[in-house]
């Protein structure tokens, strides 16, 4: 087996000496291909968006359809569904109009928006003999940290350019992205969404009525009175908006609670930073908020303002930047209230600043992970190739403690100090009889049998 590096850094595998190695890649897809030198045998890894949100069947068929059209006998021999949906295994079966019957293996897994394909194939009377083969190289081929991931994890998000806008009643102003538009809603509020509609920024206040009131207005939601991480989700989920949330940080804003206890006196309010993901128009989305839930003295009504930004999870660091100064440009009359909106970003500037931070670190140690790990499996392949060799040829090291940690090697001649060059010639000294006893000291030495005891004896930069 022989390392091979791709020509782009994008990945490493070990391969037989002879076979081919073909990359393709796309922006959010890869494929790796490794074949026997005439073609016959083949193994496939490839990963990608799953942009048309395929279940796990839909993944089979599209992979399978290239077989199909090129071989009528094309059959899938067994198929294992995982219970989640989210994986199956199958075998096929089909003839090639040039090298005849292929047999192989298909693993199909779909992670969120991510699919993965794993494949491997060989003529049909030789699977059975060459799929451990294959398996092998399958598990030694690695994609290279960095190399397939999210632009937002790949270089540093920068805020996109903005242009001002202000409601038609002149209740706020606030800033949006040159291809954004908004639906105004008058009094402060606004719904703001990019061009495919994925990312959003919005400013609202949603009425409700308790249940105490005993009443039921059209289009008004009924509930008793809720902290913000419930009320947004219980308001997201009724206007249709989103489901599924799952609260990733709940920070109560105590500062500001005291500071608007002094002013409004009607009721409860409570402020609070919310992260979180959800689930809207199939997708998994991540979102920031900041809300404040104000109560009132007889308990009949409530009332939940925020300021909210949402975009699909794996982009959501990536607008992080732009987000923020959307948020800061966002202006009312209220100067009051102006001043709760600049005090309750603090968390949003902290994910700014930790998402600059994380970008500069992977660009540093990323490098420096990969020849790690790169050195680590070299190191180990050396390591079995020392055991694989001694085994065959009939040898053995010994670590004397008595010497200082002599090395005292023995093979089908005898047993000789590699240090001092002493040797014991035939039996018991050769390597079918000796034992390990040293035989000039009452020692029984130590046979280097371990990876720590070679990487002591050899050296870790072997």
């Amino acid at each position: 087996m022989e390392k091979y590096v791709s020509t782009q850094g994008n990945f490493v595998l070990y391969k037989p000496q002879g076979w081919m190695v073909k990359e393709d890649g796309q922006a959010d897809a890869w494929s790796i291909m490794v074949s026997a030198p005439h073609g016959d045998s083949v193994v496939l890894k490839a990963v990608g968006k799953n942009r048309a949100g395929k279940k796990i069947l839909g993944m089979v068929k599209d992979v399978s359809q290239p077989f199909q059209a090129q071989a009528r006998d094309f059959r899938y021999d067994n198929i294992w569904l995982a219970a989640d949906g989210l994986r199956v295994v199958y075998d096929y079966l089909y003839t090639h109009p040039v090298r005849g019957q292929k047999k192989g293996r298909c693993w199909i897994a779909l992670e969120g928006d991510r699919y993965q394909i794993t494949r491997c194939e060989a003529p049909a009377g030789q699977f059975a003999d060459q799929k451990q083969l294959l398996l092998a190289i399958l598990a030694n081929i690695r994609l290279m940290r960095g190399a397939f991931l999210p632009v937002s994890t790949r270089q540093t998000p920068v805020i996109q350019p903005l242009r001002p806008c202000r409601l038609g009643d002149g209740s706020a102003s606030f800033s949006l992205p040159r291809d954004w538009t908004y639906k105004d809603l008058k009094k402060t509020q606004f719904f703001a969404t990019n061009p495919q509609a994925t990312a959003s920024f919005i400013v609202t206040n949603a009425a409700v009525i308790t249940p105490q009131l005993g009443v039921a207005v059209p289009n008004v939601p009924v509930s008793p009175y809720l902290q913000p991480a419930p009320a947004l989700a219980f308001l997201m989920t009724k206007a249709g908006l989103a489901t599924n949330f799952q609260f990733l940080e709940n920070r109560p804003r105590h500062d500001l609670n005291r500071q608007i206890a002094q002013v409004h006196t009607g009721g409860p309010a409570n402020a609070a930073e919310l992260v979180y993901t959800f689930n809207s128009k199939g997708m998994r989305g991540k979102g920031y908020t900041f809300g404040i839930s104000f109560g009132s003295r007889l308990g009949t009504n409530w009332s939940f303002w925020h300021m909210t930004v949402t975009a699909p999870q794996e982009q959501f660091e990536e607008y992080v930047p732009t987000f923020v100064a959307m948020l800061q440009s966002y202006k009312i009359d209220d100067q009051f209230a102006q001043q709760y909106i600049v005090q309750g970003m603090q968390r949003l500037r902290q994910l700014q600043r930790q998402t600059a931070q994380m970008t500069a670190r992977n660009a540093r140690e990323i490098p420096a992970m990969m020849q790690a790990a790169y050195d680590e499996r070299q190191r180990s392949m050396d390591y079995i190739d020392y055991q694989r060799t001694k085994y065959i040829r009939g040898e053995q090291d010994w670590i004397s403690h008595m010497e200082g940690g002599a090395i005292y090697h023995t093979d089908s001649w005898g047993t000789k100090n590699t240090y001092t060059g002493e040797t014991w010639s035939g039996a018991p000294y050769d390597y079918l009889h000796f034992t390990g006893d040293n035989p000039k000291y009452r020692e029984s030495m130590t046979a280097v049998d371990s990876r720590r005891l070679y990487d002591a004896v050899f050296g870790k930069g072997k």
